[in-house]
């Protein structure tokens, strides 16, 4: 079915860019599953084509997005960096992997931009922390309100250390999904198991595995002696997705040598559903040890 609907829809420029607009409406906001869709039209049709067919398709779709939101009485301003997160940066990755072939410079670029995007806005902003005050201690005391025992002191300082680290974290994810399910959908199409070589290869690196170590290091501080580096508590989590991510990308390397099951790889997803705190630890700590150790072999 995938095969089917990416075939279709990048044979006319007009198709995917009417699938962007509608898909841009549905997400204006960006971080949905639908956003993932909408970044993956230009990726699909950069792929494809060319890198002017893609933007073209970019450009729809962010028109759209920056539309709705405007609509809704969003600043132009920040409709357009809306709509720049969710489709040019997706296409900005797909003309990297075209000229260069690469899915995993692409994944480390993707990762270093969530970097240094969070060094911006703690430059940017006066008070980068407080700009979340209001809203998360509305959170805890919510929780608080719904009868869960949590000291709302510390779960709102805690809130509060990492909620741009979280919110990168989940357009990173966002972002990195639209690549993936692009360059997916056109593997498809032209070289089906191309995708998946790719995937399985994927790795930070010793300099961004160094950085999310360190990152890794200062979230297991006492909540206090975090509260004197947000930012390291903040680039945490980017780093973590990193991490998981190549974590994955090892588990799908075992499953290609035959060293575990499908079965074991469908337990790993759905833990990552169902335990979410523990899955990501333990991936995490996978992908960091993969990068570092070199636990698994090449294969074509």
């Amino acid at each position: 079915m995938h095969r089917s609907f990416a075939g279709w829809l990048s044979e006319k420029i007009w198709r995917a860019g009417l699938f962007s607009v509608i898909f841009g409406v549905m997400s204006p906001q960006g971080l949905s599953p639908i956003a993932v869709m909408a970044g993956a039209l230009p990726v699909l049709m950069t792929m494809r084509h060319d890198a002017r067919v893609g933007l073209q398709v970019a450009l729809a779709g962010a028109v759209a997005i920056a539309a709705a939101l405007i609509a809704v009485g969003q600043s132009l301003g920040l409709a357009a960096l809306s709509a720049a997160s969710v489709m040019a940066a997706p296409w900005a990755l797909s003309v990297i992997l075209k000229r260069t072939g690469s899915l995993n410079l692409c994944f480390q670029v993707a990762v270093l931009v969530a970097g240094l995007v969070l060094c911006v806005l703690y430059v940017a902003f006066e008070d980068p922390v407080g700009y979340w005050q209001e809203l998360l201690r509305s959170a805890a005391h919510a929780m608080s309100e719904a009868g869960l025992v949590v000291d709302e002191a510390a779960v709102y300082q805690s809130l509060l250390m990492t909620s741009w680290g979280t919110y990168v974290s989940l357009w990173l994810l966002t972002l990195l999904s639209s690549l993936f399910l692009g360059r997916w959908w056109q593997s498809l199409i032209e070289a089906p198991g191309e995708f998946g070589v790719e995937f399985r290869q994927l790795r930070m690196g010793k300099l961004l595995g160094g950085l999310a170590l360190l990152a890794m290091i200062v979230m297991l501080l006492p909540a206090h002696w975090r509260a004197e580096v947000p930012f390291l508590s903040a680039l945490a989590w980017p780093a973590i997705l990193g991490l998981v991510l190549q974590g994955l990308s090892a588990i799908h390397q075992l499953k290609a040598l035959g060293r575990v099951g499908r079965g074991w790889l469908v337990t790993v997803y759905v833990s990552l559903f169902v335990v979410t705190p523990v899955a990501v630890i333990a991936l995490a700590g996978w992908g960091l040890a993969d990068n570092w150790q070199r636990t698994r072999a090449n294969v074509s």
